[in-house]
């Protein structure tokens, strides 16, 4: 078991909803908690009576999807700043990344929902470009109820061996996490392709 993880479980049993909804806000605003391990538990904890599983799934929910506006609001307000002090605005790279989230944002902010931490950057990236704030909480929403539903969900049905299955979630959200990447970069370098074909 992470060695991480044994204090925020400690935390979660002591404090259950409270501390559930600080954890997940604060993994969702880029701080490294190990936040799918501990839906898992969670859900093996539902299964035993310690929690509610909807109570669970709404308080997660709510924690993941204000933690993303908290990113995507904060660089929606300072990002301009932050780019020029940066000089980020000259890389030609920042500047393909920035088309593909104004171009296709509901799709990029949706699969990004999936991908660990990265999804931290997704927020951020989406609020630096100014996607419009109904389309980037509309996709986050959505994501965010399938997210922590599905890990939840699966610690809830394996019940006392929830910790088995957290190296394997682990590693499919890894592989999730490459997939998106290696998706957004294609894209981009297809764009590039077609713009100075």
């Amino acid at each position: 078991m992470n060695t991480l993880l044994t204090p925020l479980l400690s935390f979660v049993l002591l404090y259950k909803y409270v501390a559930l909804f600080l954890i997940v806000y604060s993994g969702a605003i880029i701080v490294p908690f190990p936040v799918n391990a501990m839906l898992l538990a969670v859900g093996a904890f539902a299964s035993q009576g310690y929690f509610s599983f909807s109570g669970s799934v709404a308080v997660a929910v709510i924690a993941n999807t204000l933690g993303d506006l908290t990113d995507y609001a904060s660089t929606r307000k300072w990002g301009d700043w932050i780019i020029r002090k940066l000089r980020i605005n000259r890389v030609a790279f920042f500047e393909h990344l920035a088309e593909e989230f104004r171009t296709d944002a509901a799709i990029t902010v949706f699969m990004t929902r999936f991908t660990g931490s990265m999804s931290s950057i997704a927020n951020f990236l989406a609020g630096l470009v100014k996607v419009p704030l109904k389309t980037f909480f509309f996709y986050d929403l959505i994501g965010n109820i399938i997210e922590p539903s599905v890990a939840l969900t699966i610690g809830y049905v394996v019940g006392n061996y929830w910790d088995d299955f957290s190296g394997f979630f682990g590693i499919v959200t890894g592989i999730v996490a490459v997939s998106v990447v290696i998706f957004v970069l294609l894209r981009i370098r297809r764009r590039i392709a077609k713009k100075y074909s």
